[in-house]
């Protein structure tokens, strides 16, 4: 467990457990935590809240159960911030929650594939149904989940990277010596760039920008308007960098287990909604938040296609590597999620598994 959490009230790691009260024949009230460690202001945490949360009951009503759950809802980074999200429900901080994997190239390597194979183009709703695929054939991905003691329920994706900056960029050379907020394994991506990636959350990025801490971000299009970043940094270069899979919705084991069937049932209907829905959201607003974004005065342009070609070119074998290092797992995987990619009319800039 990370330090971060030696913050948690021991009242409120009381007042999240799991429990359930019986209130008459057969009917129980359960006691469930839906949390995250960002705001319901991006989609895949919205969903949780309007939709996942709220349906829970009502799906209940309509099979004719007499159980009802009465929900804590915990967002913002009120009970974890990025860096634990998977300790978060690991541990039963939470019930159920997003665990974003971009985060955890270490702990969950196999889930951070599209970190280490970018400049692949696909759509949010293709990626969606390339990591419902992976998760649903690939025992080695299940069993990532199942050591940080957590159940799957629904994938998350997200719409393609470009970069937010503080300064305009036409070339490669524009990159040389900044720095830019790269969460996790996307870091990798400014090798050969001359740039330096500094790890970190959406929170963050808005006050790192504006002190200096950092000279942009590479970052999704629907990650950008909400936090405001444009105000901070008001150059959007479209790069197309790739949209990764990059979380999913989880739940505590133990709680699962607890769990009467139907209600298992419940929350597994109440994940596949919740990856289609996040993504349908990203897909309307992408191209939405560009043109509010413009109409507030951010500088949009797009990256020459051959300096993207240069920056594509000059980056080491990093999903050869990758693969390697995760063995056989590892390569089912790259190969699964590139393959997925092409069968779905994606477009790989480079072809990584080749």
């Amino acid at each position: 467990m990370r330090s971060g959490f030696q913050t948690i009230a021991l009242s409120g790691i009381a007042a999240i457990a799991l429990t359930a009260m019986t209130t008459g024949a057969d009917a129980k009230i359960w006691k469930l935590t839906a949390a995250s460690s960002h705001p319901p202001i991006v989609p895949w945490v919205a969903v949780i809240k309007n939709h996942v949360v709220p349906q829970s009951n009502v799906r209940l009503k309509e099979i004719g159960s007499p159980d009802s759950i009465k929900w804590t809802q915990a967002y913002a980074g009120a009970l974890y911030n990025f860096n634990n999200a998977l300790e978060g429900v690991q541990d039963g901080l939470t019930d159920i929650g997003w665990v974003g994997t971009l985060w955890e190239p270490v702990k969950m390597p196999l889930h951070n594939v599209t970190f280490y194979a970018p400049f692949v183009s696909a759509t949010v709703h293709q990626l969606v149904e390339i990591q419902e695929h992976m998760e649903t054939t690939i025992p080695a991905m299940k069993k990532e989940w199942d050591k940080h003691n957590q159940v799957y329920l629904g994938a998350q994706a997200a719409d393609t990277y470009h970069i937010v900056s503080t300064f305009p960029i036409n070339s490669m050379a524009d990159l040389k010596g900044k720095k830019f907020m790269a969460p996790g394994a996307v870091a990798n991506w400014l090798k050969g760039t001359g740039a330096i990636g500094i790890n970190g959350g959406l929170p963050v990025y808005y006050n790192n920008m504006k002190t200096g801490v950092a000279d942009g971000a590479i970052i999704i299009t629907t990650g950008m308007l909400p936090f405001k970043l444009h105000e901070a940094a008001p150059y959007i270069t479209k790069v197309d960098m790739g949209g990764p899979i990059s979380g999913a919705l989880t739940m505590n084991k133990d709680s699962w287990k607890k769990l009467p069937a139907h209600m298992k049932i419940l929350f597994r209907d109440l994940g596949r909604d919740y990856a289609r829905m996040q993504s349908d959201i990203i897909a309307q607003k992408e191209a939405l938040f560009l043109k509010i974004m413009a109409k507030q005065g951010a500088k949009i342009s797009e990256f020459p296609a051959s300096e993207r070609k240069k920056w594509v070119n000059g980056l080491p074998d990093l999903a050869g590597n990758w693969a390697k290092a995760n063995g056989a797992a590892g390569k089912q995987v790259l190969s699964a999620f590139m393959e997925g990619v092409r069968k779905r009319g994606g477009k790989p800039s480079r072809d990584w598994d080749k």
